[in-house]
């Protein structure tokens, strides 16, 4: 997929890019269990351009009773070409779990950090809606609220402070072209909430300076076979 960040972002919580990112991703899977690769390739004027910055992997396993599901997962993220002390590899555990009662979705998020910054903890709830107006349109769109934990702030912000981290609101539409291919364009937009995680996001070295509002648009090709 090819991603734009618009500038008056902060940061996201992490590493990531200043402008447009080519993020290509692979993911294999079979009865309910998925491993994924997922990159960051910075194409912007930027200390990594042209080369890649970010590189996670998923393992993950998905049940489903009726109208809920369990997803239990485990993700590791690495940053290459890129300060090791500053950006070190770390793990985390998943649990996320969903009600769906058509076209809506109850979603909750939680991961707990268990290798470079153990004990940190980041949750989310949402609300998604997915229609199909065609066979080959589906359009979606989400309100997700986050919130962290003293020490997860700390370690990616940082401020020692356990609040509501950030709103999100996305909206996307997935054209099915056949033969497996899709297309799928997105946009984004993340407000910060917190005024202490905001102040510390725009006076930080590690996270991308700027303002508390953070506007991705993104196009994103997949193929299945």
């Amino acid at each position: 997929s090819i991603t734009w960040v618009g500038t008056s972002r902060p940061a996201n919580l992490g590493s990531g890019s200043q402008g447009a990112a080519w993020q290509p991703s692979l993911w294999v899977g079979r009865s309910g269990l998925e491993l994924s690769l997922w990159t960051n390739f910075p194409l912007g004027d930027e200390p990594t351009r042209h080369k890649f910055n970010e590189v996670d992997f998923r393992l993950s396993y998905t049940k489903e009773w009726g109208a809920f599901s369990f997803v239990p997962a485990f993700n590791i993220y690495s940053y290459p070409n890129q300060d090791k002390e500053d950006n070190p590899t770390t793990g985390e555990i998943e649990l996320a779990a969903a009600y769906a009662f058509a076209p809506f979705t109850l979603a909750t998020t939680h991961v707990l950090d268990v290798w470079d910054n153990p004990g940190g903890y980041l949750g989310e709830v949402a609300l998604e809606f997915e229609e199909e107006p065609s066979d080959r349109l589906t359009f979606q769109a989400a309100v997700r609220l986050t919130f962290a934990n003293a020490r997860f702030h700390a370690y990616y912000v940082p401020v020692d402070k356990s609040a509501m981290s950030a709103l999100a609101f996305e909206v996307g539409l997935t054209f099915d072209l056949g033969s497996g291919l899709t297309l799928r364009p997105h946009a984004e937009w993340t407000r910060l909430l917190d005024p202490d995680v905001r102040m510390a996001v725009a006076v930080s070295d590690w996270v991308f300076s700027g303002r508390a509002s953070l506007f991705n648009l993104g196009i994103a090709l997949g193929v299945e076979f």
